[in-house]
């Protein structure tokens, strides 16, 4: 699984590392690769822009579905799911347009006609009941269901959708595919929804931290750049407290640490998406699925306790983090105000730094030790996942044009979001570009999070603890306190997949 990352990670990034202003400074020179796979080989002289254009899939070179209509519904209720699919016509705008330019490729060499099916709801919220009445009346209504990740598997469990692996089009080994996923809810052989490039929010929907680094480079005039930290392995939980922990100062001169301080950190003073965000970073796998396929429960484990201790200093200890009730489009407000050094959103939350007069950074979230492989992160809950309904009358076609549909993504798609959209108009510093790069190899599923409130919500006892200083103290009996519930709805999972016919 490691090694699909990393092919997946080096062929997704290198257009993005070359297409970014000033990351090499002059030109490179061209370079021979050669990338072998059952159905791909670029042995021509290409350059790292080539090699996403010029990644084949393995869909047949005559394929023809002799003008068939595919349903595609997925959600428009904010402008995060609108801009994923569907793209009415030609505005000038670049993601809008590679989004329209896509759709139309795919229909002109598949023959067929996708028919896009708005359902108007947000990020945050699913449609389980739309599919719900749609199958459960028998209704041919819609081929492929866009639907929130943690939401479309309650509907995997009820038996809703076809297995994508008896479907002869969806090759998952395929870098716009996240494997990962795959593997982690793949049950007896089976699968039923899938996560990839195809849909924009699990990028947008990826947790960095952001940091002011005309701020950082005033206050730590002798610490090297936080890029160099990160690349040389370095940026951890206690690298971000040692950072805050001397930057505090009472700006407002009334006596007390209050809004309109400085501080190093800020973190919402409610249950907030940021525990999200550390846990993924920190590799804190509540609940994980082991080699032989048996489930167990991590929240009692030492790492998870040494994560909670960690946290406890960052957020409550010697006014390392401002503490307030911003959230959502306010979350990057003392940041802007120059107020705080780091924040942690989703990557979306670039667009709240359009107006920061002071530079700001990019980087991976911080691991939880030095020991700890690689930087990894979540990817938002609310990101698109896909599946096929039993109700489907033409799956094999339904699954080419699923399969073109994320190829073409990959190819096309991704490079103008992350290129022009990020790039071009938010990114202040070449070295973004080598952090992106990091921060999309790090995405990985994280069951408790995929299954959500199916198992009791794992990640919202992180929220709950990192809301207070009090239930943070508490943390070790919380977790503990927790593990025979999540164990026992684990194995309503089990029994749930078993009643699914294949």
């Amino acid at each position: 699984m490691k090694n699909t990352r990393i092919l997946s990670a080096i062929l997704a990034m290198l257009i993005i590392i070359s297409a970014f202003a000033g990351c090499g400074g002059k030109d490179e020179p061209r370079q021979t690769v050669e990338v072998t796979d059952a159905v791909t080989t670029v042995a021509e002289e290409t350059t790292p822009a080539d090699l996403r254009a010029n990644f084949k899939d393995s869909l047949p070179s005559d394929i023809n579905l002799n003008g068939a209509l595919i349903r595609f519904t997925a959600r428009n209720g904010d402008v995060d799911t609108a801009s994923e699919f569907f793209a009415e016509s030609m505005n000038g705008e670049v993601v809008n347009d590679a989004v329209y330019e896509r759709n139309l490729k795919v229909e002109e060499r598949l023959n067929c006609n996708i028919e896009y099916i708005p359902q108007n709801v947000n990020c945050h919220g699913g449609f389980g009941s739309v599919v719900t009445k749609s199958v459960t009346s028998g209704s041919d209504d819609y081929d492929i269901v866009a639907n929130m990740m943690y939401d479309n598997m309650s509907l995997v469990l009820r038996g809703f959708y076809l297995d994508l692996n008896s479907l002869s089009y969806l090759d998952f080994d395929m870098p716009w595919w996240n494997r990962a996923f795959h593997d982690v809810i793949e049950y007896n052989g089976r699968v039923y929804s899938s996560i990839g490039e195809l849909a924009q929010t699990v990028i947008s929907g990826t947790f960095v931290m952001f940091f002011d680094r005309t701020a950082f480079e005033l206050l730590h005039p002798d610490e090297q750049s936080v890029y160099t930290t990160v690349d040389e392995g370095g940026w951890t939980l206690d690298k971000l407290i040692y950072y805050c922990s001397t930057v505090y100062s009472d700006l407002n001169g009334n006596g007390e640490a209050d809004e309109g301080d400085r501080y190093g950190h800020f973190f919402t003073n409610t249950q907030t998406l940021g525990a999200d965000s550390f846990t993924g970073g920190c590799n804190i796998k509540l609940v994980d699925k082991l080699d032989d396929g048996s489930y167990v429960y991590n929240g009692v484990s030492e790492r998870a306790i040494s994560f909670c201790e960690k946290m406890y200093e960052l957020l409550f200890l010697n006014n390392n983090t401002c503490r307030l009730p911003y959230n959502n489009e306010d979350i990057m407000k003392t940041m802007v105000n120059g107020e705080t050094i780091f924040t942690t959103w989703m990557l979306s939350g670039v667009n709240y730094l359009r107006d920061m007069e002071n530079d700001f950074g990019i980087i991976p979230m911080p691991k939880l030790d030095e020991l700890q492989e690689s930087y990894t992160v979540y990817t938002h809950d609310g990101s698109t996942a896909f599946s096929i309904p039993i109700t489907c009358k033409n799956p094999e076609d339904t699954a080419a044009v699923l399969e073109a549909l994320a190829a073409e993504t990959y190819r096309t798609t991704t490079p103008a979001y992350l290129d022009t959209a990020l790039k071009g108009k938010y990114s202040r510093d070449a070295e973004t570009a080598r952090m992106l790069d990091v921060i999309i190899d790090g995405i990985y599923p994280d069951l408790g999070y995929i299954y959500g409130n199916n198992l009791g919500s794992p990640i919202g006892i992180m929220r709950r603890i990192f809301a207070s200083a009090s239930a943070c103290e508490k943390a070790a009996s919380t977790l503990a306190s927790n593990e025979s519930a999540i164990l026992k709805k684990m194995d309503k999972i089990i029994s749930q997949y078993e009643e699914i016919q294949p």
